[in-house]
């Protein structure tokens, strides 16, 4: 568009900017007194006044753009604008609003704020060349040529300090930077979800954060890395309908037994700091960090940072729920069955997406079977993973084999935690293969 479409000019009278008759916002109204009608009837005119009134003016990120009138030189028709030009035209004179209530709101207004008269304004030549300008306005995104409008983190993120989802939102940025979630799943998300469960001093101690107010850790760092992990993972929705942990449909005492569940977990965070930190920036990760195996360190079997994105299954969400909880000092037969259970349906679940899964498949099939079906998918066969599958599919005395595994619950061996976290440390990168493919 040639800049000679239009021009600014400085200086002009309220009294010499006429509504739009053709405004899209209504059908054609010829008389203004019935354009003001319908403006404050449908799009909220009087709201704006009193924001209007309220900053002693009109927002000047916005300018008003006109076409002057043929019929009347130095008289301007609002091509943009029109809602703000009926708000102002009824602040300096009361008497134009359509009803009695109105007028009286708008009198006391016009008491409390001294409104400018005249304005800057952009003329252009013609409706036509106005029309390119106000599709941008008007028309949405534009695929980025248009305005877009900001979504919930991206207001979150504007009124960082005074908003309450501060803290949410700085956590969801350090997820997505850290490579926990993509893009889609952050957006899944409810950020007013996460900020209620935050508010609660409890789950805030379970995930080892300082004030609610902004992200310090009070907490070593990697430890809390892992807590907000699993925090995050508990938030994201489920492909069966089914709530998350973390979900909308809570009360304070339901986030308050989340945050004890974490301790129970194992997930919360152990070692304190003398005072609480401003976290370092978070390590980008493309593989899982590991726990080191080290058993009498591990209160569960499953490790705190095992995340599992997968949430086509209820079964087998319930599983990994259970095992997390169980404590194999306690409960050594209920943690080695769910653990069992937990590594068959992964593979069931596997199988029969690869389509190699049929009824009544043995121990030794389906684990071969999941075997060959990683490696047609491109996992190396020198793989430790592929190894380990191997092993477990051609040796049913093996440690780790479901056989073995199936051998303690019928009391054919007594399992230890030490046993079981070993049973899980092999299997885990099998596990993960398979369960990102089902995705």
């Amino acid at each position: 568009m040639a800049s000679t479409s239009y021009k600014r000019v400085d200086n002009i009278p309220l009294t010499r900017l006429h509504l739009d008759p053709e405004n899209p916002r209504h059908d054609p109204i010829q008389d203004e007194d019935k354009i003001i009608e319908e403006l404050f009837r449908a799009e909220k005119v009087l709201n704006l006044a009193k924001n209007i009134a309220k900053n002693g003016g009109i927002n000047p990120l916005e300018t008003i753009g006109v076409v002057e009138m043929d019929d009347n030189p130095g008289h301007y028709i609002v091509a943009e604008g029109n809602r703000r030009t009926c708000a102002l035209k009824v602040l300096h004179d009361p008497r134009k609003a359509p009803s009695a209530a109105t007028r009286n709101v708008l009198s006391e207004l016009k008491k409390q704020v001294q409104v400018p008269a005249k304005f800057s304004l952009v003329v252009f030549t013609n409706r036509d060349a106005a029309r390119p300008w106000m599709e941008l306005r008007h028309l949405g995104a534009q695929d980025g040529a248009g305005i877009r409008s900001w979504d919930t983190d991206q207001k979150a993120r504007y009124a960082k300090g005074n908003s309450p989802d501060t803290m949410a939102l700085e956590i969801l940025d350090r997820a997505t930077a850290a490579g926990w979630i993509d893009e889609d799943t952050r957006n899944s998300i409810g950020i007013t979800t996460l900020t209620r469960y935050l508010g609660n001093p409890v789950v805030r101690a379970a995930l080892g954060l300082g004030d609610r107010g902004s992200l310090t850790f009070t907490h070593d760092p990697s430890e809390v890395d892992v807590a907000l992990r699993q925090f995050i993972s508990d938030a994201i929705p489920r492909e069966d309908g089914t709530p998350p942990p973390v979900n909308s449909r809570t009360k304070a005492k339901d986030w308050k037994a989340y945050g004890t569940s974490l301790h129970d977990r194992g997930v919360s965070p152990k070692t304190a700091l003398p005072s609480p930190v401003i976290p370092p920036a978070p390590k980008k990760t493309t593989k899982k960090q590991r726990n080191p195996r080290h058993p009498d360190d591990r209160p569960y079997v499953v490790p705190s940072d095992f995340v599992v994105t997968y949430k086509g299954d209820r079964a087998l969400q319930r599983l990994l729920w259970e095992l997390r909880r169980v404590a194999p000092d306690d409960f050594y037969f209920s943690a080695n069955y769910l653990l069992r259970a937990f590594l068959e349906r992964v593979m069931v679940l596997y199988a029969k997406k690869e389509g190699v899964f049929f009824a009544k498949m043995d121990d030794h099939k389906l684990t071969q079977a999941c075997h060959d079906a990683l490696e047609r998918s491109g996992v190396a066969r020198t793989d430790p993973l592929m190894k380990n599958l191997r092993l477990a599919a051609s040796n049913a005395d093996s440690s780790f084999s479901l056989h073995t595994l199936g051998a303690a619950v019928h009391a054919g061996h007594m399992p230890s935690r030490r046993s079981l976290i070993g049973v899980w440390d092999n299997w885990q990168s099998a596990l993960e293969a398979m369960l990102i493919r089902l995705l």
